[in-house]
């Protein structure tokens, strides 16, 4: 896969791209879609936020995007079209903000809706749970570190 920073000509790619990978589980949770909604919402992500788009043959099947703060990377949003997941492009993308955030030694912290299925995906690449209530569940991965008082090379969760 292919990983190149997204443009303005992304936008309807990236609306398309929420609107199916979260259509499911916002269904699930709230009892309802409304595709205009949140195309509005997606949409008003997208400028904001800087994302990347992954690409197979130069055909969009994936992004993300990350935000630094001064004390975390937060990943804000990493999405695959469903046809292709479960294939290793949503691990593929994650790895990079992984080591984006390792470089900074940062932690790198995100949040799913309560009932989605991503929570087990970043379990499985060394997440924890933070915390929960309501809406999210927070997760954040530890960064190694050099050495710290337990021993064992990774910074503590706060």
């Amino acid at each position: 896969m292919q990983v190149r920073a997204a443009s303005e000509e992304d936008t309807p790619f990236l609306v398309h791209l929420a609107c199916a990978a979260y259509r499911d589980v916002v269904t699930r949770q709230f009892g309802g879609w409304d595709e205009d909604e949140q195309a509005a919402r997606f949409a008003d992500k997208v400028a904001r936020l800087p994302f990347v788009v992954g690409e197979l043959s130069g055909r969009p099947i994936a992004a993300a995007a990350a935000s630094t703060h001064p004390d975390h990377v937060f990943l804000d949003e990493l999405l695959v079209l469903p046809a292709f997941q479960g294939r290793g492009y949503g691990g593929h993308l994650l790895g990079r903000e992984v080591r984006r955030a390792r470089a900074r030694g940062l932690p790198l912290r995100l949040h799913v809706l309560r009932l989605s299925r991503a929570r087990s995906f970043y379990e499985r690449h060394g997440f924890v749970v933070t915390g929960s209530g309501g809406v999210f569940v927070d997760l954040e991965l530890a960064v190694p570190v050099a050495s710290n008082a337990s021993g064992t090379g990774l910074r503590p969760v706060a």
